[in-house]
């Protein structure tokens, strides 16, 4: 028992033993973790001190800057304030010298540089005109040293003149002794000048441009006359950089100089500079004019035009406005508005133009059940162009996904303030004058306010819609001044049709127009089948030439004296839709033919219209012209017809459009350049006033003509006034009218021409193109109280101009009958007119549609023959049924009257006229 009673007691001594240890662990465990805890939770407990955004640091220091600024000037005026301000100005004194008064400049511009940073209204910094500045300060300083120790003998050394505080102070001091003991006196001195030049160039900002600009200016001559118009090439006005946004660390707006440059393309040999606007200028620029031995000042050899000078015509426009804060609080709701939709990106890149800006989005990433990560679509982002409109208030946003040759979805967001894009600012700007083509147009500024211009002889035809007021007239108008400025009449030719008669109307006068403009409905289809012979003729004369277009035509005429130059013809018809209303078979047949053929002969057309719908844009119109500009319109319906996508139903007018580019995959969005009335009207006026001459014939001798003072010259006839008080305005150079260029069919003589000059000369000239012609001055005018003014001879309202003043002087002599209402060309000269009277005597029966069927013509061609039949007395007048015409003088020469056939389903009264 007592072995049991002992082996009990071990038992229970092991396994109270065996029970302590883990206690004892437990316990040892415990507290190794409860001093971690111990540690850790004063840091949960602490609040974490509050630190202040870069902002709020910028804004801090800014503060202090100012304050220290203010005291050191109060130091520098009155030192004697106290011992701060003594020694403070003691300070400056050694440090500087007489330099110490620039000190409170240099801080406080410091000082207003942070505080605005810290505001969000950071300024731009011109570094390099800064950096020249502090070359300049140290230079002087540094002379300012020399100065002092050479002008007082008392100072052993350069630093005895800086420990006095006179010169420029240690850094002067330090600097020349520097300088003197590398180079020696005259070379120190020899730096310091480099060094000064260096740094008065950098902060004036000087260019090599600017000095070439004031060697090439030429004084103007003495005599009066206009100097031959250059071109001149600058760049757009600058936009002030916007700086990175803080939210996004790859975003970065493209500064507009380095969005034009192509690392491909060559660099011009000198920066463009920019002529001062003449904003001031109200009246037109006078007109060449030429003593009597003075030379003509032609616009290119052979030449007796002088082109307008731009900027004498056109007014500069307006800058476009960055506003930083505004953008980055776009930025954060574009990400966050795409972000709450399930379709998270970042905004990477940012180009402002005059009337919207658009934000470069690239898509993020969507982490899927799995794990695995998926891009976002891009035509999810495009499908929220409403929910971002109304997130940021937006009257319209159009989304370009994907941008072409991008990889972002572009966002377009129109600006707070838009820029008025001029059309000035296009045609001289760099890329616009890299254009050589004599049809260049500029069209206005894409979204990255870079100018854009097209060729209207590569397009080679254009077509404009839009609704009314988006901008369609303007642009029209737009077109037209480039070509006018850029054109003269020997070189360019006008075709233009007004149904409204109120918009083109303002050109008659014009000498480009080879007719007045033409507003009677009647003629238009007469006028668009003249252009289809020119284009046969000008064929023709290729192919005798040996050329294939206009541009080898007009190179092989160069080398022959004998011959001449064919010139560009443009026509524009403002309103399409009327024309499909009047005659759209024989309409949508002269366009179509015109655009399929006549790009080789230098025949090109714009054609606007305001309602593009499928039946005045037809398929045949719209597959021949791959050029197209839309403004804003109804519905994406119409946009499709114009564009073949949607996008124009989101424009915003007043100059907003989209140009589909033959060569572009895309449309480009634009805002187009605004031309004023006032800046058409002295384009207008100074071309008028240029018509102001009278050509006299070459008599054989110079004593047959018994005038003086005349002299003589060769090919063009140019006009001179020898007296402008006398005779009145002067007068500028007019050419004789091209006597080669006439329509194909073999036109009859016109009358001889009255004494008083017609609006239009009815016969050009019998001197040939290049025979002597003899100069007279124009006669003076009347005295007013010898013959009261006509109606006839009322002042013009653009140009104070009289009829008889502005002579339109005709190319050709079809629109010289058309000018006279009729076209006898089509209606008692059509080559089908013999065999309709053979047909209609063989039949004994006369209607339209029969004629329309034998001879697959249309209407108004079938229409004009029977009218033509019915003048020559050969069938009757229309009975008002639907029978046949009766058929005078038959074949067995009796009447008779076809009563058995009708004139067809088609013709409700007999012959459907």
């Amino acid at each position: 028992m007592a072995t049991g009673k002992s082996s009990g007691k071990k038992t229970t001594t092991r396994k109270v033993g065996a029970t302590s240890k883990p206690k004892s662990g437990s316990r040892s465990k415990t507290a190794a973790k409860k001093p971690a805890a111990r540690r850790s939770s004063p840091a949960k407990s602490k609040p974490s001190p509050p630190r202040l955004n870069d902002g709020q640091r910028s804004l801090l220091v800014g503060i202090i800057i100012l304050f220290l600024t203010a005291v050191l000037t109060l130091s520098l005026l009155s030192p004697n304030q106290g011992q701060f301000t003594e020694w403070l100005s003691r300070l400056a004194a050694l440090a500087f010298g007489i330099g110490r008064i620039t000190l409170p400049l240099v801080t406080g511009g410091i000082g207003i540089f942070l505080v605005l940073r810290g505001m969000e209204q950071e300024p731009e910094v011109p570094y390099l005109r800064l950096l020249g500045a502090a070359v300049v300060f140290f230079v002087l300083l540094t002379f300012a040293s020399l100065v002092a120790y050479q002008r007082d003998p008392v100072y052993a050394d350069l630093f005895a003149v800086a420990a006095a505080g006179k010169g420029g102070g240690y850094s002067g001091a330090i600097i020349a002794t520097a300088l003197a003991r590398l180079l020696g006196d005259l070379g120190a001195i020899l730096t310091l000048l480099v060094l000064g030049v260096a740094g008065a160039v950098l902060l004036s900002g000087l260019t090599r441009a600017h000095v070439a600009g004031w060697l090439e200016r030429e004084p103007r001559p003495s005599t009066g006359a206009e100097p031959a118009a250059r071109t001149v090439r600058i760049n757009p006005g600058r936009q002030k950089p916007v700086p990175p946004l803080e939210t996004s660390p790859q975003l970065r707006l493209i500064p507009e100089e380095e969005k034009g440059k192509d690392p491909a393309a060559p660099k011009p040999d000198k920066a463009p500079v920019r002529e001062k606007s003449r904003r001031g200028k109200k009246e037109a620029p006078p007109p060449v004019f030429i003593e009597a031995d003075a030379p003509a000042v032609p616009a290119a050899p052979g030449s007796v035009w002088t082109l307008p000078r731009v900027a004498d015509v056109l007014e500069t426009g307006t800058d476009i406005d960055v506003n930083s804060a505004s953008i980055r609080e776009r930025v954060e709701v574009i990400e966050q508005t795409l972000e709450s939709f399930g379709a998270p990106a970042t905004v990477v890149e940012i180009n402002q133009g005059p009337t919207i800006t658009q934000f470069g989005v690239e898509p993020n990433y969507l982490v899927l059940r799995g794990g695995k990560r998926t891009k976002v679509k891009v035509g999810k982002i495009a499908g929220l162009a409403d929910d971002l409109a109304l997130a940021l208030a937006a009257r319209s946003i159009r989304i370009q996904a994907p941008v072409p040759g991008k990889g972002y979805v572009g966002i377009e967001v129109p600006n707070s303030a838009k820029a008025l894009v001029s059309l000035r600012d296009v045609m001289e700007s760099a890329e616009y004058g890299r254009m050589k083509s004599p049809l260049r147009v500029g069209l206005g500024q894409n979204v990255a306010g870079q100018p854009i211009g097209a060729d209207l002889a590569a397009m080679p035809h254009l077509l404009i819609a839009g609704t009314t007021g988006s901008g369609k007239s303007v642009c029209v108008n737009g077109i037209i001044a480039c070509l006018l400025l850029q054109n003269t009449p020997d070189d360019l030719r006008l075709v233009m049709i007004d149904p409204k008669r109120v918009e083109l109307t303002g050109y008659n006068g014009v000498p480009h127009l080879a007719a007045p403009v033409v507003v009677d409905m009647d003629r238009v289809i007469g006028t668009l089948q003249w252009a289809l012979r020119e284009m046969d003729n000008r064929y023709k004369l290729f192919a005798g030439a040996g050329a294939r277009n206009i541009s080898e035509y007009n190179k092989k005429m160069r080398r022959d004296p004998n011959a001449q130059k064919l010139p560009y013809i443009v026509i524009i018809i403002d309103e399409l839709a009327d024309l499909m209303m009047l005659a759209p078979e024989d309409t949508e047949r002269s366009i179509t033919r015109l655009a399929q053929m006549a790009r080789a002969t230098g025949i090109h057309m714009v054609i606007a219209t305001q309602r593009p719908s499928v039946d005045v844009v037809t398929g045949l119109i719209k597959a021949n012209f791959p050029a197209r500009i839309a403004f804003a319109v109804a519905s994406s319906t119409d946009s499709r017809v114009i564009l073949d996508s949607t996008g124009a139903e989101r424009l915003l007018g007043q100059g907003d459009m989209l140009f589909q580019s033959p060569d572009a995959a895309a449309p480009v969005r634009l805002q187009g350049c605004f031309v004023s009335d006032g800046e058409l009207a002295r384009l207008i006026s100074y071309w008028q006033t240029a018509r102001r001459a009278q050509v006299i014939a070459a008599p054989t001798s110079t004593a047959a003509t018994g005038s003086s003072p005349t002299r003589v010259v060769k090919g063009p006839v140019v006009l001179v006034d020898p007296d402008p008080e006398t005779t009145g305005r002067p007068t500028a150079a007019v050419p004789p009218p091209v006597s080669h260029l006439n329509a194909p069919e073999p036109m009859p003589d016109a009358p001889a021409p009255q004494q008083r000059a017609p609006r239009i000369p009815t016969k050009p000239p019998d001197t040939p193109a290049q025979q002597p012609a003899f100069i007279a001055p124009a006669p003076a005018p009347q005295p007013a109280t010898e013959q009261p003014a006509t109606d006839d001879e009322q002042p013009s309202a653009i140009s104070g101009l009289r009829s008889d003043d502005v002579l339109q002087q005709p190319l050709w002599e079809a629109l010289q009958e058309m000018e006279n209402g009729h076209d006898d060309t089509v209606e008692n000269d059509d080559e089908l007119l013999p065999e309709a009277i053979a047909l209609v005597r063989s039949i004994n029966k006369a209607s339209t549609s029969l004629l329309q069927r034998r001879f697959r013509i249309g209407y108004t061609r079938a229409a004009r023959l029977m009218d033509a039949l019915e003048d020559q007395g050969i069938i009757g007048p229309p009975t008002g049924t639907s029978k046949a015409r009766e058929v005078f003088a038959a074949d067995d020469g009796t009447s008779t009257m076809e009563t058995g056939e009708t004139a067809g389903p088609d013709a409700p009264n007999g012959d459907q006229e």
